[in-house]
């Protein structure tokens, strides 16, 4: 299995960051075995996006945005690797909500909420009987915690702070900045810099305040891949 944990220079800077690295073990599976579950995770994230085309391109994006950050806060190639796979699949348990409630135009009702709620923990089901996507800080943890929030407010587990896993802390910026940034039924999309200032507001509430840092750190790239261009080629500052 691969593991996650917090690891770099960058990440030492950051107050409470989790010391560590990364275990350099993957259940016996080689480079081979890596690309065929990268390309797994892809293509689980169109199927996904699949279902909505007003959302086409939203697990690509969170891939890349993710796979940035986790490049800004100091991770290794794998574990990075491992992030913008769970990028891609952060929203696979979405297959077992409803339609008329994944595509309904107007708010939820609190019944409705409650359907919504359970898909970081089928999404999770969902992909770990895939050995390299499960174990501690892996992928299925990742999916499953990805709407945790940093002061506790979040779900499926009311998790808070360190105690939410690295990988799911970047996602949840990614994902929260890709979401403000897509059109809507009921609301256009926000500007780059509308959506950054909103991540930059909830620094320390809903999101980990050092990943908020990395993501200001490659904000320069977020425009280019809006408009559909590739991040990951861009060099950091």
């Amino acid at each position: 299995m691969l593991l996650l944990t917090s690891g770099g220079a960058h990440s030492e800077k950051c107050s409470g960051a989790e010391p560590g690295g990364c275990s350099g073990k993957c259940g016996g599976l080689g480079a081979c075995a890596m690309n065929t579950a990268h390309q797994l995770a892809e293509s689980l994230g169109r199927a996904v996006d699949a279902r909505d085309r007003r959302l086409s391109r939203h697990s690509e994006l969170v891939a890349e945005i993710s796979g940035l950050l986790a490049r800004a806060h100091g991770l290794t190639a794998r574990q990075s690797e491992l992030v913008h796979m769970a990028g891609h699949m952060h929203d696979i348990g979405k297959i077992g909500v409803p339609d008329a409630v994944l595509h309904k135009p107007g708010p939820l009702s609190p019944e409705e909420w409650v359907l919504v709620r359970e898909h970081p923990r089928l999404g999770a089901e969902i992909l770990c009987p895939v050995r390299v996507f499960r174990g501690p800080h892996s992928v299925c943890e990742i999916v499953l915690s990805h709407h945790e929030r940093f002061d506790g407010g979040g779900y499926p587990r009311g998790l808070a702070g360190q105690d939410i896993p690295l990988g799911a802390r970047l996602v949840s910026v990614a994902d929260a900045f890709c979401a403000m940034t897509e059109d809507r039924p009921y609301r256009q999309g926000m500007s780059v810099e509308e959506a950054v200032r909103e991540i930059k507001a909830s620094d320390g509430s809903m999101f980990d305040p050092c990943v908020v840092k990395d993501f200001l750190r490659i904000r320069h790239l977020l425009p280019e891949l809006l408009q559909g261009g590739s991040g990951l080629s861009c060099p950091l500052p």
